[in-house]
């Protein structure tokens, strides 16, 4: 066992891949677990992707997707084109095609991670392999609860995350096309990627935005394939749904809601108005035009700033979860910027490594809620009702912020 120790020990000094290789076999083991733990109930279970297996299976048969009376809360909600990706796990038993899942998801976060090195520090092939795995590891433990609720429940923010990466990386490397295709694709999940759109005309990246567009019209159409003259009926359908989804969204009082306009609002006098105040619809307006103009200020001090755009994308990733009210597993969107604010932390003055310290012990910390017991679930509902995620996910983008303002990154 020692041998064994030993041996590990000095791959882990010598291997930059052994960081890779040690978080892929840490989700692989936990599945092996949770699997032999509940083998009398089934096994694992992972209840959102259910939602998408079986998404795949009715387009596929060019039945009707959305069916919220039969489906109830676990009514399909995303377009018929991101159906269509989940076809090929719905062609075998849901119990395998779980599994399957667990493993693409894992080997996604490590693509992910692996992303957010080449985006950041291109070169990280040639650094010290020690303190790279030391620092792979912390990037892991950060970001292990959103990682890990993706991976129990069967959800696809990691996989949109995936691909925000992809679009940042190949932004950087001049390759427009298949830039824009998974950027357009990504849309029909969840429409966060809308957010670089402004980044990309800011550029003048306009060949990325034209091709955004004839994929996006193209994907658009993909599921006639299915239904031929119905595919306009299920697009239709979804579109309602996404409607009716910002409808029950738009209360900044409501619980759960991490949104900065919701923060501020929840924790300031603006909490004594009626939801429906036209004074709201204001401050709301006056916040945005505030996060804007920042976002502005923010990119254009990165021109002639080398490797500039991975702060740019890991600003944008950050933000995202704060301007749209989503699931808290969103948030593991700050990513991007977890890594560049790790990767580069000796250049932070000591307020700012204290800032960002807390920022990662408040996007990790909502553990708590993992755990089967009352003290946890207790906590948890104290850490989600004072917006403790908004708080950290704020912190960082003070990090992010202050590094571009020294010029940096």
């Amino acid at each position: 066992m020692d041998l064994l120790t030993q041996k590990l020990s000095r791959l882990f000094k010598a291997r930059w891949l052994i960081g890779f290789a040690a978080i892929f076999a840490v989700l692989c083991a936990s599945m092996l677990v949770l699997e032999f733990t509940n083998r009398y109930n089934g096994g694992i279970w992972l209840r959102d992707f259910q939602v998408f297996y079986r998404a795949g299976g009715r387009i596929i048969a060019g039945e009707d997707l959305f069916r919220p009376v039969r489906d109830g809360y676990y009514n399909y909600k995303y377009s018929p084109t991101a159906a269509i990706a989940f076809i090929p796990f719905s062609l075998i038993p849901f119990q395998a095609a779980e599994v399957v899942y667990w493993l693409f998801v894992s080997a996604m976060v490590i693509a992910g991670f692996f992303l957010s090195l080449a985006i950041i520090y291109p070169d990280f092939r040639n650094a010290d392999p020690k303190k790279f795995n030391l620092l792979l590891i912390a990037a892991a433990l950060i970001l292990g609860v959103h990682i890990w609720s993706e991976l129990t429940l069967g959800q696809v923010n990691h996989l949109l995350l995936v691909m925000y990466l992809a679009i940042a990386w190949l932004f950087t490397k001049q390759k427009p096309l298949l830039l824009s295709f998974i950027w357009a694709f990504s849309l029909f999940f969840k429409p966060f990627g809308l957010i670089f759109l402004p980044y990309f005309i800011l550029r003048k990246r306009y060949r990325e935005v034209a091709y955004f567009i004839g994929f996006s019209v193209l994907l658009f159409i993909l599921p006639v394939i299915f239904y031929g003259g119905r595919f306009l009926d299920q697009q239709r359908i979804w579109i309602s749904e996404i409607s009716l989804e910002l409808g029950s969204k738009g209360n900044l009082f409501q619980p759960g809601n991490h949104t900065l306009v919701s923060f501020i609002a929840q924790h300031s006098p603006l909490s004594s108005l009626d939801p429906g105040s036209g004074y709201l619809t204001i401050y709301k307006i006056l916040v945005m035009t505030m996060v804007v103009l920042l976002a502005l200020l923010v990119i254009r001090k990165g021109n002639g700033i080398q490797h500039g755009e991975a702060l740019d994308f890991a600003f944008l990733l950050a933000l995202t979860p704060l301007l749209s009210y989503t699931s808290n597993n969103a948030f593991g969107l700050v990513e991007l910027a977890v890594f560049l604010l790790l990767f580069n932390f000796t250049k932070l003055k000591t307020w700012e490594k204290i800032t960002a310290g807390v920022g990662f012990v408040l996007i990790g910390g909502n553990f708590y809620n993992q755990l089967p017991s009352e003290w946890g679930v207790s906590f948890y509902e104290y850490y989600d009702s004072i917006s403790l995620l908004t708080i950290g996910t704020i912190m960082l983008l003070v990090s992010v912020v202050m590094m571009r303002w020294r010029a940096t990154l």
